[in-house]
């Protein structure tokens, strides 16, 4: 089989796979959005029943309690015309006469169809309605309606009155505080389906035993009727599609009656459909386009293929009268291009073949001469293994020449496999000196930090040069082990070292975790820089400290004295660059901004307290990194003082805590100080006392004002 014919049956398969695929998917999403229109229909139904019928209630519960809009209920009226005083008598002839008007204004504006009267006991006194309706107790309604307390909650629902379901609301009338009677609205449950049919643009069935309730604007009874499945949510009758929602209506005396929505979604059903169909037709004509390009493509791409095949064919033949078209810049003219440049090869094969032949010799002599220079770069015993090749290759080469072997004869193989070998030997070589060059990069990274090279814009430290400058905004960090010296007094040399890289090997890393690196070690000290946000410094200042305390208790149970250290941090704009000569020279920074950083490691002391930080570093922290002002400096060649910052985010939740809370207490302290109140200021700083007793900041301050 062809390539080109196997390449179309492949896209063929693909494009039969992927249109079965896509017309599957659509088929599920049309299942999928039937589901969802019949959901969406019945939620609309519910929510408008429910306001139809919300609606009814609210209007017959107004007429129970006001009947006209600031006016009293008329069964709040008293006198001995009153309804109330009608009842109390239980005169059906009286009720009919002070109450008629009263229902015939709601009757005929179709908030009530009956009015029912009933005593405190539930019997029936009497009623108004224009249907005959024989007598029942209100108990054949519901039971809950005869508690005789005296609140005014109404009843409202629907139940079944002359057998057709009504909505109803029943509430109590009082005479001198005590229940008399109960009233019952009624409005027949026909007109407000008719709403709701109207509003919905769907049939309302319900299935009441004696007396069913439906419409048949959209279906029949009988087809529903006929058709209706168990929890069926959709029928199908004549190529009509029908939404089924089951709302069962709950009637006051506790029994359910079936109620079904019932909406004709045929012409959806059909939209949904033909969109279906358009996508399906669409998608296969878009298959169908696509192939027949790619199998026009094929067919035009391949034309210079099977010409460069045929050429190769008479070729191969000994025939060179033979002409290679070439068109367009893909592979396959690639193909017919090389064949063509053959061909031409060929035609001054003869000429080729005669200079060929003079310069074979200079050639073979040339790489056996390279080959030897390579040998140099070997160990003694390869490089002797290989002057043997150079020399068994040499005379080979030699016999092929005396049988007048032309250019394409197997001597200038055996030279290229000369070469092989020469270069096999040498690949391990080669292979050592490039992992010793790794190994040299890694090396000198310890030394010239990646940061560095990052931060002057150079891709590797063979692009830097001596003078390589930039100005960025930067924080410095300096960190330095107190009493050092008295410390390495007591140690051999090697201990020394030992002592100082242990304790770097501890916090540098804390460095590198917040994006920092050491710029250079000053012995125990350190420098670091930090080129992002000036939180990084601080963060890696917190985690240094706690990585200390570890250190520390490690080093007490080994009888060892604690290390203390003090750590500066400032913000603020640098010069990074080079600096030296050019065969010695390193990166470093120039700047008040590391002086300054220097300055404030060097006040740890003072303040006795171990990380302070400048306000231009402050300013820009987070306010969950926890510090105070604790005081301002003078700086060399600055006008304007420096307030500093105590960072104690690192110490005990218990220290902290209580720090924050003493916080307002201490800065009004530093505000009497700094006008010189130092009567107040002691005050507050006694208050201070009380609760951190132990704070080095504290007694700084209590000296001050002693002195």
């Amino acid at each position: 089989m062809l390539l080109r014919t196997r390449i179309l049956l492949a896209l063929m398969i693909a494009f039969m796979a992927i249109g079965i695929i896509m017309l599957f998917q659509n088929f599920l999403s049309r299942e999928q959005i039937k589901i969802a229109l019949i959901k969406e229909v019945a939620l609309g139904q519910n929510v408008i029943w429910n306001k139809i019928m919300s609606g009814s209630h609210n209007q017959m519960e107004f007429y129970a309690y006001d009947s006209r809009p600031g006016t009293p209920s008329i069964w709040a009226l008293r006198g001995k015309r009153s309804a109330l005083a009608a009842v109390e008598k239980k005169n059906p002839k009286l009720i009919t006469r002070v109450i008629g008007k009263f229902y015939k204004g709601l009757a005929d504006s179709f908030v009530i169809d009956h009015l029912f009267i009933f005593d405190e006991n539930g019997d029936m006194v009497h009623y108004l309605s224009e249907d005959i309706i024989s007598k029942f107790d209100l108990t054949e309604i519901s039971t809950n309606v005869l508690e005789k307390n005296s609140d005014h909650k109404t009843t409202s629902g629907f139940s079944i009155i002359n057998d057709e379901i009504c909505s109803v609301i029943i509430f109590k009338i009082f005479s001198n505080g005590r229940v008399v009677g109960q009233v019952m609205y009624a409005k027949k449950l026909l007109p407000l389906v008719q709403d709701f049919v109207s509003s919905a643009e769907a049939d309302y069935i319900a299935l009441y035993a004696p007396k069913p309730l439906y419409t048949k604007n959209y279906i029949s009874f009988e087809d529903f009727k006929n058709n209706l499945v168990t929890d069926a949510t959709s029928l199908s009758i004549d190529a009509k599609s029908y939404s089924v929602n089951q709302y069962d209506l709950a009637l006051l005396d506790g029994t359910t009656v079936p109620q079904y929505f019932v909406r004709d979604i045929t012409s959806a059903i059909l939209e949904y459909n033909r969109t279906f169909i358009i996508a399906g037709v669409l998608i296969i004509f878009a298959l169908l386009i696509i192939g027949v390009i790619i199998t026009q493509i094929l067919r035009s791409g391949f034309k210079p293929l099977y010409s460069a095949i045929n050429a190769l064919n008479l070729l191969s033949s000994g025939n060179t009268d033979v002409d290679v078209k070439v068109k367009g810049n893909d592979e396959v003219s690639q193909i017919a291009s090389a064949v063509k440049s053959f061909r031409e090869a060929l035609l001054n094969y003869s000429s080729v073949r005669i200079t060929a032949l003079r310069n074979r010799q200079d050639q073979e002599d040339k790489i056996i001469g390279e080959t030897l220079k390579l040998a140099t770069l070997l160990p003694a015993e390869q490089r002797k293994a290989l002057k043997k090749d150079v020399l068994s290759m040499e005379n080979m080469n030699s016999t092929n020449r005396n049988k007048e072997q032309n250019l394409f004869s197997t001597d200038e193989n055996q030279t290229m496999a000369l070469l092989s070998i020469a270069f096999s030997r040498i690949s391990k070589e080669i292979k050592a000196l490039f992992k010793k060059q790794v190994q040299l990069t890694k090396a000198y990274q310890r030394f010239v930090p990646e940061q560095l090279l990052e931060s002057l814009d150079k891709k590797s430290i063979l692009d830097v040069q001596l003078g390589n400058q930039v100005q960025k905004e930067m924080t410095i960090l300096f960190s330095d082990i107190r009493s050092f010296t008295n410390i390495s007094e007591h140690l051999e040399p090697a201990e020394n070292f030992k002592f100082v890289n242990d304790y770097l090997s501890t916090v540098v890393p804390s460095i590198r975790k917040y994006d920092g690196y050491v710029d250079k070690y000053i012995g125990d000290a350190i420098m670091a820089l930090f080129t992002k946000k000036s939180s990084d410094a601080v963060n890696s200042a917190i985690d240094m400290l706690s990585k200390l305390e570890i250190l520390n208790k490690k080093r007490v149970k080994d009888n060892l004295p604690n290390i203390s250290i003090g750590i500066g941090i400032n913000t603020g704009s640098v010069m990074l660059g080079t600096l030296g000569v050019p065969d010695r020279m390193e990166g470093s920074v120039i700047s008040d901004t590391v002086n300054l950083s220097a300055r404030l490691e060097e006040l740890t002391k003072y303040y006795k307290i171990p990380l302070i930080i400048s306000s231009e570093t402050e300013k820009m922290l987070p306010m969950a990194i926890t510090r105070r002002e604790i005081d301002e400096i003078e700086v060399k060649g600055k006008t304007n003082r420096v307030r500093i910052f105590e960072v104690f985010q690192w110490e005990s939740k218990k220290i902290r805590d209580k720090k924050i809370a003493l916080t307002p207490i201490f800065n009004k302290a530093l505000e009497q100080y700094r006008k010189n109140d130092l009567k107040n200021c002691r005050e507050q700083l006694k208050k201070y006392e009380k609760h951190l007793p132990n704070d080095p900041i504290l007694g700084l301050y209590l000296d001050r004002c002693k002195n």
